[in-house]
């Protein structure tokens, strides 16, 4: 009798803490009062939108299901969280283009251990300022310009490791092309070899591949919001055991660069032009000589750009040889423009010669239309923001950008659903600017975004002069699935022949 008594205070104070927990964590009265007056499915106490936590591929269609029931503004309960999804182009503007909502919400923070607090894509506002003035002019596109011969040297080894592949039966292309992009940012933004493209195994992109994965199976699961309960998880469990791999990998590039910058006894921020104008160089060298760049500050951007700077054009490229694959009459138009841009060319193809593919660079933004790398983004909300569509967002509430909706908005494209390059054609002054935002927008929009699509120009334009890319006979339809970055649900269905050589 005595224990049962002394059980009910340990009883009732597990139930007081928990409610404890439970008031800490539950929205505020003010957030709770905006996101009612918020269409939007039901929210569950503790859980949020049960709907919302089911899988990859479903979280990204499901977010398209309820676009379609509720319209191009509702609300979502991660948790106890509201996020606010938007999906019209006018609503996406206000918030993207202000200055004021620059922070990333909870989500980001996710990535904390793999890319730190610092870098720029995770970065708080005041620290993302200081950074982004400084990194910028390492893409100026003088920078990029000088960037060719390295981009084109890696897309003939692409070219030359396909071979393989020709006339073989659907293969996965993915894996080939984030070894050429990983290469290419090493190189360029790196000033280092990374050679990932001759090696049989790469640990480092394997180690990418799980981290990806697990950081996105966090995000399913809200329980998992905690750091304690990821760690002891078997999800948490994967991360921390390849996150030592990637880590070192990035350590060692900066341990290299270093060494080699001491001993060439170069130090390029006191090096000028000659109108007094700091010489451009490689982002790398340039941390590596700012005092302004702390060591955690260099590995975490290092960390960021070597993810980035491949796993999105690797993204890109896969979809766009989809679409090629599935339209074979708009790839041979490619092929034709490719072909009569090489025979005005002396040597190597230029800078302005890739610029001058005018039809493949509408092709990749209609595959980046159908298919953005970054499916969806998001935003703290730091004050009270009115949207045209009418609706409040409030302080402390967050956001996310479907950007993969608003591709697909039939007011902004015809046909949205369909692969027409045409449409890039010429500006539509009726489409809104934010109607098409692969890149993001605003202030805080992707600083490498020139040097992306130069690499995928380069890229696409080597192979479609080798090789015709052809849909696998068994294939289907390509599902989609949300990670890091958009992906198909298996490999993409393709299989290469050999072009037919210019009689």
């Amino acid at each position: 009798m005595c224990r049962l008594v002394c059980l009910v205070p340990i009883q009732l104070i597990f139930f007081l803490i928990l409610l404890l927990i439970y008031k800490i964590l539950s929205p505020s009265p003010r957030v709770l009062e905006f996101a009612e007056k918020v269409p939007g499915p039901k929210r569950y106490s503790i859980i949020g939108t049960p709907a919302v936590f089911t899988s990859a591929k479903s979280y990204l269609y499901t977010l398209t299901g309820l676009y379609e029931k509720y319209g191009p503004v509702y609300r979502i309960w991660y948790g106890n969280k509201v996020i606010f999804v938007l999906n019209d182009p006018d609503d996406i503007e206000v918030l993207l283009s202000s200055t004021k909502h620059l922070e990333k919400p909870f989500t980001y923070r996710q990535l904390d251990s793999w890319l730190g607090k610092s870098s720029l894509l995770t970065s708080e506002a005041d620290i993302w300022r200081v950074h982004r003035k400084l990194l910028t002019p390492s893409f100026h596109f003088k920078i990029v310009e000088k960037s060719v011969p390295m981009m084109f040297k890696n897309a003939k080894i692409l070219c030359d490791k396909l071979e393989s592949e020709i006339d073989q039966s659907g293969f996965d292309i993915q894996k080939y092309l984030e070894r050429t992009a990983l290469d290419i940012i090493g190189e360029i933004a790196m000033g280092i070899r990374i050679n990932s493209q001759s090696s049989v195994n790469n640990d480092y992109l394997n180690s990418m591949k799980v981290l990806s994965k697990t950081l996105f199976e966090r995000f399913e699961s809200p329980w998992l919001e905690s750091e304690t309960a990821f760690k002891f998880s078997k999800t948490g469990r994967d991360f921390f055991n390849n996150l030592k791999t990637v880590k070192d990998e990035g350590r060692k590039v900066i341990h290299e660069r270093r060494k080699l910058l001491q001993e060439n006894h170069k130090v390029f921020d006191e090096e000028e032009n000659d109108d007094g104008r700091r010489k451009l160089q490689p982002f790398l060298d340039f941390m590596l000589t700012q005092a302004t760049f702390s060591d955690d500050d260099i590995e975490n951007e290092v960390q960021t750009f070597m993810f980035a700077g491949h796993d999105t054009t690797k993204s890109g490229m896969s979809f766009c040889f989809y679409c090629l694959a599935n339209h074979q009459e708009i790839q041979n138009k490619a092929v034709e423009e490719i072909r009569e841009m090489l025979l005005s060319v002396e040597g190597e193809p230029t800078y302005n010669d890739f610029l001058g593919l005018k039809y493949l660079e509408m092709i990749i933004k209609e595959s980046m239309r159908l298919y953005p790398p970054a499916p969806i983004i998001s935003r703290k909300i730091d004050e009270d923001i009115k949207l045209p569509s009418g609706y409040v967002l409030p302080a402390g509430s967050n956001a996310d950008i479907s950007i993969y909706n608003t591709h697909r908005n039939a007011k902004y494209f015809k046909e949205p659903e369909k692969f027409i390059p045409e449409r890039f054609e010429e500006r539509d002054e009726e489409r809104s600017p934010y109607a098409f935002i692969p890149f993001s927008a605003g202030p805080r929009n992707c600083m490498g975004q020139k040097f992306a699509m130069l690499e995928m120009r380069i890229i696409v334009a080597m192979l479609l002069l080798k090789y015709q890319f052809l849909l696998d006979e068994n294939a289907k339809p390509v599902d989609v699935k949300v990670g890091m970055v958009l992906e198909p649900m298996d490999r993409i269905p393709i299989k290469i022949k050999r072009r037919k050589a210019v009689q």
